[in-house]
């Protein structure tokens, strides 16, 4: 960076008997700048009088003022002298601004990633700093790639008829350094082999780049010293390191102390009184006499302080002293527990759209109450659930020396909530079909929750409206209504039905859980020149009984108990449901329905899911027939999915006809990866198939299917699936594409 230059060019020396001088004039030397932004900035006014001494000072803060509006690379004041006065001239040297930035060179790295890291605004002014800095920026890139031998070059063009320039970074890339060998001295009880797989940097393999990764090199010797000290050796360390370069290849040498084997010894508590003995060493997370692991030493103590801030005492001090005995570390936990912290206040920020009270009344840290950690954990989980936000965080501030906090839920709404939607869908079943759907979770802010569909095809049309009003009269109680109208074309018959209904629901007393009441009419009918001209009825089957119109009254009732860590792509929890339907007027049946999930977190962002699907549908009397379209037909995604197969394409057949089943198992199993709560990745395997009869039920009769799919939770689009499934058991074994929107358990 070019430094400022202070230049004072008196034409006459001052006499060593001067005591004044008078400034009789100030003016500015600019290109392009405006000379009076110049003269504001340096604060000296005409006719002013100075001591020598204080003219120099002035003029040196000027220029100091001047030189840190960071439009110049020079800052220089001319003074000419005429007896007692001075006539002060400021000349500058202005940066030019920058027009665009260039890369020349690159190969290894994207030009997108270049340009991340080089943020600029045309029209900018272009200032050595910026150069040097987006030169360090794009070398930390280079080096993270592990091509440390690479060299940037700046180089500006000349200022054009408006003063602006071209900046172009000149890469020469170079190879990238690879690690040849790793030499580790001084490990006495463990190999080169064991200790070097818990390092990012690897010597190069036949399967590994084996790239240096400056910045990851000081983390690995870190690393080194944790793989010791979980493993007893408390006292290890790195004595020294060095790297010997040869083109692009690089040797590591590693110098390191083992030190001595050390064991826990025994452990106890001084100063507790609110938590007892017994419950702090339930916490304990190792045993006397087992190897010392540093690891879950912290564990422990992070355990301690998570039921001290669960009784309320977030400001609870707990300080591990251990004392060495021979090979044999004892610890002694004293606590100073202070006084529980009782919440004042509870803030909402950052909600723009929402309502206060929509996120308040999720909130189970009340004001006036005592802090838990539980309750503040779980209002965060139920507040992220809602779905309108990318992000929920928990703060708190004291407010007096009681230990009186107030707790602030930071959000971070959606860019936008619900999901619109309009174009072209394909599905085995239903073929192409064209729709225009609008989901509004949190309609006005107030967590109104509305969906309007429409969907035309040549095998479906469908309209469909729903409202729901989460918390009625400001209850917890939750209320809604939907109307639809449905017309489907099946393989041998239509099905038109108009139906809609009302529901309510009440959160029980099981923590998680909450009952669902509906109340649904619905008009169902074949009409008689939809079947097929070659349809011939069997004894057990005839969808002519189909064939005038039948309504039907059915009250619903679920119980479902909801655990899960997010709704829309969980790792944790579980859900687990339970579903009766009953049928009552023309149609007659009762419908039983257990749906059970359950997610387990493996390691780092790894999960495992389970889920069992369970379902029986039959009249209330051997004279009741269950309508074909009411019965499972199991395939393809959505609630009764089997990957793998075509959707609705699994169930028994009569007279060659697709005619469903009344009893459904499924049975499915996902590996998955979520990197963050709106990307995953996953592996399954689903297995499942219906019935006539539940005595039917055989496990080697169930058509299996796996595969691999990902899920996207897009801005508004919602929640996209894609997967692609083997389908073992098909009369041809192959490969299913499925699209998913919306969720499924």
């Amino acid at each position: 960076m070019t430094p400022l230059i202070l230049a004072l060019l008196l034409t006459t020396q001052l006499s060593p008997d001067t005591t004044k001088l008078v400034l009789l004039d100030v003016s500015a030397r600019t290109t392009t700048t405006s000379p009076q932004l110049v003269l504001r900035t340096a604060g000296l006014t005409p006719k002013s009088i100075y001591s020598p001494s204080g003219f120099r000072t002035a003029v040196a803060e000027a220029i100091r003022k001047i030189y840190d509006l960071g439009l110049f690379a020079q800052v220089r004041a001319e003074t000419t002298r005429i007896a007692d006065g001075v006539y002060l001239t400021f000349v500058v040297n202005e940066y030019p601004l920058l027009k665009k930035v260039e890369f020349e060179g690159y190969r290894r790295i994207k030009k997108k990633d270049l340009e991340a890291k080089v943020k600029y605004r045309a029209g900018e002014v272009l200032t050595d700093k910026k150069i040097f800095d987006w030169q360090q920026e794009i070398l930390n890139l280079y080096k993270q790639k592990g091509f440390l031998l690479v060299e940037i070059t700046p180089d500006k063009s000349s200022p054009d008829s408006a003063g602006q320039v071209i900046l172009t970074f000149q890469i020469d890339e170079g190879d990238p350094v690879r690690i040849r060998k790793i030499e580790l001295y001084g490990n006495e009880n463990f190999t080169d082999k064991q200790i070097e797989g818990k390092l990012t940097n690897r010597e190069k393999t036949w399967y590994r780049k084996g790239q240096l990764k400056e910045e990851e090199f000081i983390k690995d010797l870190d690393r080194i010293v944790d793989f010791y000290k979980e493993r007893g050796f408390i006292q290890a360390q790195i004595l020294d390191y060095d790297m010997k370069y040869d083109g692009g290849w690089v040797d590591i040498n590693i110098y390191l102390s083992e030190g001595k084997k050390y064991y826990f010894g025994n452990y106890s508590f001084t100063g507790y009184s609110a938590i007892d003995t017994t419950r702090l060493k339930k916490f304990i997370r190792y045993r006397s006499g087992a190897v010392y692991n540093i690891k879950l030493a912290h564990n422990t103590l992070n355990d301690i302080y998570s039921i001290y801030a669960e009784e309320g005492y977030i400001y609870a001090q707990v300080s591990p002293m251990e004392q060495i005995e021979n090979d044999t570390v004892h610890i002694t936990y004293q606590i100073v527990e202070g006084t529980p912290a009782l919440v004042r206040l509870v803030h909402i920020d950052g909600n723009q759209q929402t309502w206060d009270k929509v996120i308040r009344r999720e909130i189970s840290s009340l004001p006036g109450y005592v802090f838990k950690r539980s309750e503040v954990m779980r209002s965060q989980r139920d507040i992220f659930n809602l779905g309108f936000f990318d992000d929920v965080k928990v703060d708190f501030h004291r407010v007096d020396t009681l230990g009186t906090i107030d707790l602030i839920y930071r959000v971070k709404e959606k860019s936008f909530f619900g999901t619109i939607g309009a174009g072209v869908s394909y599905s085995a079943q239903d073929k192409f079909t064209g729709y225009i759907e609008l989901q509004q979770p949190n309609l006005l802010g107030r967590g109104w929750r509305t969906g309007l569909k429409l969907e035309k095809g040549s095998k479906k049309t469908n309209f469909e409206f729903s409202f729901t009003e989460p918390w009625l009269f400001d209850t917890p109680t939750s209320a809604g209504f939907n109307a639809a109208y449905l017309t489907r074309n099946y393989d041998y018959y239509d099905k038109q039905e108009i139906s809609g209904g009302v529901s309510f629901s009440r959160p029980l007393p099981l923590d998680y859980s909450r009952a669902y009441l509906s109340f649904r009419i619905s008009d169902a009918y074949v009409p008689p020149t939809s079947v097929r001209s070659d349809y011939q009825p069997s004894k057990l089957f005839n969808v002519y009984r189909d064939t005038v119109h039948k309504t039907s009254f059915i009250p619903s009732i679920t119980f479902t108990r909801d655990s899960r860590d997010y709704i829309y792509n969980p790792l944790t929890g579980a859900a687990n449901t339970y579903t009766l339907d009953i049928s009552v007027g023309d149609i007659r049946f009762h419908r039983h329905i257990i749906d059970l999930a359950q997610y387990l977190p493996l390691f780092w962002k790894f999960g495992l899911k389970g889920r069992v699907r369970l379902g029986y549908i039959t009249g209330f009397t051997s004279t009741d027939t269950v309508p074909l379209y009411e019965r499972f037909y199991p395939g393809g995604t959505g609630p009764d999915g089997i990957r793998g197969y075509g959707e609705q394409s699994i169930g028994p057949y009569d007279a060659g006809y697709p005619v469903g089943g009344r009893a459904l198992s499924i049975f499915s199993f996902e590996y998955r990866l979520r990197l963050n709560p709106q990307l995953a990745f996953l592996a399954f395997f689903d297995a499942g198939n219906t019935w006539d009869k539940p005595e039917q039920f055989n496990l080697s009769d169930l058509k299996r299917g796996t595969g691999v799919g990902i899920r996207l939770e897009i801005p508004m689009l919602g929640l996209i699936g894609f997967d692609i499934g083997y389908g073992f058991d098909r009369i041809r074994p192959g490969w299913e594409p499925h699209f998913q929107f919306g969720t499924t358990i």
